[in-house]
């Protein structure tokens, strides 16, 4: 039997694949953004890390990540996610569908256009919003780029209060 560290490569990787067919949509991960407007309401699957959640050890279902989080995000056409930024660079893949980025430099904004297959990696810090402006569903693969990133720092001060009242 071969081992890796006194365990059988079988071990080592168990608990290390997260399959679609284990993940379910989460409507309630952005449930203070949508109770601001319900534009905002999207859903999550976490496979990799808490993503920039209220609770680190909340994974629901997802491997603990060691280097990055990812999420897929579905979200209806006509919605779209608020202006924040993160800490650390976040990155995001569109599986299906498509929108579009808007990001913010002070008073200065650029668009990027993205649809299916195509990626945007946003530094740290870069103010930016995501619209589905599309006839149907964008299915969004999210990635922020450490393990435990903070909560999203939003523009808008209502949604900051809601956040912060969250926990």
């Amino acid at each position: 039997m071969d081992t890796i560290a006194g365990m059988t490569l079988k071990d080592k990787l168990a608990g290390r694949v997260a399959r679609f067919s284990d993940r379910r949509e989460d409507w309630s991960v952005f449930g203070f953004e949508t109770g601001r407007d319900p534009r905002y309401a999207r859903a999550q699957r976490r496979y990799l890390g808490a993503s920039g959640s209220v609770d680190q050890s909340d994974l629901r279902g997802a491997i603990p990540a060691s280097a990055f989080t990812m999420s897929i995000q579905s979200m209806p056409a006509g919605n779209r996610i608020p202006m924040h930024c993160h800490e650390t660079e976040e990155i995001f893949f569109i599986l299906d569908g498509e929108c579009l980025v808007r990001c913010w430099h002070g008073e200065e904004s650029f668009d990027i256009r993205l649809g299916r297959w195509d990626l945007v990696a946003l530094p740290p810090f870069l103010q930016h919003e995501v619209f589905n402006d599309g006839d149907g569903e964008c299915h969004l693969q999210t990635l922020l780029a450490k393990p435990k990133p903070l909560r999203p720092q939003y523009a808008d001060p209502e949604l900051l209060k809601l956040q912060a009242a969250e926990g």
